[in-house]
């Protein structure tokens, strides 16, 4: 497994990836055309955002994403994490987080937030095990907060 910086060349794989797994979760309620930030990833997020994409390669191949986005110069927040179907249930996931994580303390911000469905269990699941706590829940979302200062002095 190879975690690294996401390419332009990457586009489509990293696209599929997103909007695969999203599909597999919304079925018949998924429109992808309501994702515009995947029609550009390198502008939408690296170029305008300063956000940092990873991707994570087996023999070659992307077989998953994540973003570290920044909200202001202390909070970033984690979006557009995902793994292909095949790779799941193999710690990339918990690895790109824990990647994502690392940046964000060299970038010196302080929290990371991210958001999720409540009814998608596994993802709330894979960022507790990661060490972030659900802060705040409606009946369709989780928002989960991390202290990275905290953590990093433990």
């Amino acid at each position: 497994m190879v975690l690294r910086d996401f390419r332009p060349d990457d586009q489509g794989a990293v696209r599929d990836i997103v909007l695969d797994g999203m599909r597999e979760r919304w079925g018949d309620a998924f429109d992808a055309a309501v994702n515009v930030d995947l029609d550009d990833i390198w502008t939408y997020y690296v170029s305008e955002r300063r956000a940092e994409v990873v991707v994570c390669e087996e023999e070659g191949a992307v077989v998953a994403t994540g973003t570290l986005l920044p909200l202001d110069i202390d909070t970033g927040q984690l979006v557009r994490i995902a793994v292909i179907r095949q790779q799941r249930r193999k710690g990339i996931a918990a690895a790109i987080v824990k990647e994502l994580q690392r940046r964000a303390g060299q970038n010196e911000m302080k929290t990371l937030v991210v958001t999720t469905d409540v009814p998608w269990t596994d993802a709330v699941a894979l960022y507790r095990a990661c060490g972030f706590t659900v802060v705040e829940t409606t009946h369709t979302t989780a928002m989960l907060c991390m202290d990275i200062a905290r953590d990093a002095q433990q």
